[in-house]
């Protein structure tokens, strides 16, 4: 117990001191030890070193204040990485996945102060997610794009918010899609592509799935055709929950995606392939009497 509270003191001093910096020699002679003894007590209690913990705490202040608009290369600097590029490949080493893909997917708020327990349970691998693992051929998805920028527009995680923000009049393009393409299985498919990692920019498909061959004759020359790439994926299922909370649901599904099952997980975000998120029948609150669910899919790689 008494190195436990050594611990949350030394995480409390790593926060108070996360931009100006603070070496392991400086934290053990803060909390009483020498930097040896303090170094192993802390990757003993934490199941992580020292200098990676310091390193991570820096990258989720680093998310924050990008997310905050500054610019990468400014808030690269204020955390003592050298350049643009190191900050990302310091970032992908650490998460899995490089800072474009959580600002457009997840809501970044201030780092709160770390709990222990909770520090220890995402290193230990405690997740409370467990997605299938598959591999997958890849799925046609038809439909129509739009090119957005952050952070002039919300996140995309909560895809019926996301298209009130924008002013989308999503009814119409999606029975145009269904009526036309009436053959195949009844999906809708949302993709965010073509990200530029310095302005914000990206473009966002809003489609649905094309499997039968009559309805491939069918493409009209408004619409953009994309094919998901075939490989491994992480498909999560967001909780079976009443309408009303499905938005929060949807949001806090891909907060732990990359919060803690990513970095934990062993494996890492393939950047060569798509992430999508997949709408059927369970997202109708007709459905399952006013339930609704969907699902999203993660494209891996062993690390």
């Amino acid at each position: 117990m008494e190195n436990k509270i050594v611990i949350r003191k030394a995480l409390d001093i790593i926060d108070s001191r996360i931009a100006e910096g603070i070496t392991p020699g400086e934290l053990a002679k803060e909390c009483g030890y020498s930097t040896i003894h303090f170094s192993r007590l802390f990757s003993g209690i934490t199941g992580m070193t020292l200098m990676a913990y310091i390193t991570r705490r820096k990258l989720q202040y680093a998310l924050y204040d990008i997310s905050c608009s500054e610019k990468i290369i400014d808030v690269a600097v204020k955390y003592s990485f050298e350049t643009h590029a190191g900050f990302t490949r310091a970032f992908k080493k650490c998460f899995g996945y490089p800072p474009s893909i959580y600002r457009i997917h997840a809501i970044c708020s201030r780092p709160t102060r770390m709990d222990l327990d909770e520090l220890i349970s995402i290193i230990s691998g405690g997740i409370l997610m467990y997605p299938e693992i598959l591999q997958m051929e890849p799925i046609t998805v038809v439909g129509f794009t739009t090119r957005h920028k952050i952070p002039n527009v919300k996140y995309t995680h909560d895809i019926p918010l996301y298209w009130d923000t924008i002013n989308m009049d999503y009814g119409e393009p999606l029975t145009r899609l269904h009526d036309l393409f009436n053959k195949s299985k009844h999906c809708e498919i949302t993709v965010c592509f073509d990200i530029n990692s310095e302005t914000g920019e990206f473009t966002y498909l809003l489609g649905v799935g094309v499997d039968n061959p009559e309805d491939f004759k069918k493409v009209e020359s408004d619409m953009y055709v994309m094919k998901t790439a075939r490989g491994l994926y992480a498909r999560f299922t967001t909780p079976l929950i009443e309408d009303s909370k499905h938005i929060q649901a949807v949001r806090d599904t891909w907060n732990k995606i990359f919060d803690s099952w990513l970095p934990a997980s062993g494996y890492a975000f393939d950047e060569k392939r798509n992430d999508f998120e997949y709408y059927d029948e369970r997202d109708h609150i007709s459905h399952n009497k006013g339930m609704v669910q969907i699902e999203i899919f993660i494209p891996i790689k062993k690390r």
